[in-house]
């Protein structure tokens, strides 16, 4: 199987990033034309193709939940509510939140990666700031056959790739042991972010920012002493997810 990896830059800023695990030469072409489409503009785009060896299979994603309010304000105590059912507290979740509104790169702006952050302390444990930690590595078993079920499930056509691959990447991230994740898209006209974890499911809730805000990015609550562990499994191990 190989793992393929696009992320597109303008001026040096990420600006879009996808992957994909495929096992024939064809799936590879389709799914190389597809992110190609991806970022809306660019100049400068990275394409990384790597074969695996190994690859779990995961029988169903994280049970998705949706959520509208009227003010960012409201959708972020709801978040705050949502992460406690988690066992996340309530200081440490207002830390990350302001963490995200100011950009969570210590040179400003957003991050390629997550922010791993203590979940007792709200330390921040990722060994590279600027870089963060980066969940790779997974895909679904049947991106079509799942198009499908969100178009019934009443998804917008043009909001299901994105959706699907946060779900798939949240999933992944409980399955190696990240505790819980608080995460909202640096798409300046996308205002729909997510929290998640292993009780609560995948939980999309909107709106987590203004329109026309250029910052996100994602925080992973973790225990410190996995670590290692943890990041090498969110960056190396491969894993599919068959359903919903």
């Amino acid at each position: 199987m190989l793992s393929l990896r696009m992320r597109a830059e303008k001026e040096g800023k990420h600006v879009s990033g996808a992957e994909r695990l495929v096992s024939t030469p064809e799936e590879l072409h389709r799914a190389l034309r597809e992110l190609l489409k991806r970022p809306r503009e660019y100049d400068k785009m990275f394409i990384t193709v790597e074969e695996v060896q190994s690859v779990e299979v995961l029988p169903r994603a994280l049970t998705i939940y949706s959520h509208d309010f009227r003010r960012v304000e409201d959708a972020h105590e709801f978040a705050v509510k949502k992460l406690g059912e988690e066992g996340i507290p309530e200081k440490v979740v207002r830390r990350a939140l302001e963490l995200l509104k100011a950009g969570a790169n210590p040179k400003g702006g957003n991050m390629r990666g997550a922010v791993l952050m203590d979940f007792e302390s709200g330390e921040r444990l990722e060994p590279d700031r600027e870089r963060g930690v980066r969940t790779v590595r997974m895909d679904w078993k049947d991106r079509k056959g799942l198009r499908k079920l969100l178009k019934e499930r009443g998804i917008k056509k043009h909001y299901t790739d994105r959706l699907m691959d946060a779900l798939v990447l949240a999933t992944k991230n409980v399955h190696c042991g990240v505790l819980a994740e608080l995460c909202w898209s640096d798409d300046p006209e996308y205002t729909t972010g997510y929290v998640a974890g292993k009780g609560i499911g995948y939980v999309r809730i909107k709106p987590m920012k203004e329109q026309g805000n250029p910052l996100g990015g994602r925080v992973y609550f973790v225990r410190r002493d996995r670590l290692q562990e943890l990041i090498e499994c969110l960056e190396s191990r491969a894993l599919i997810v068959e359903t919903l």
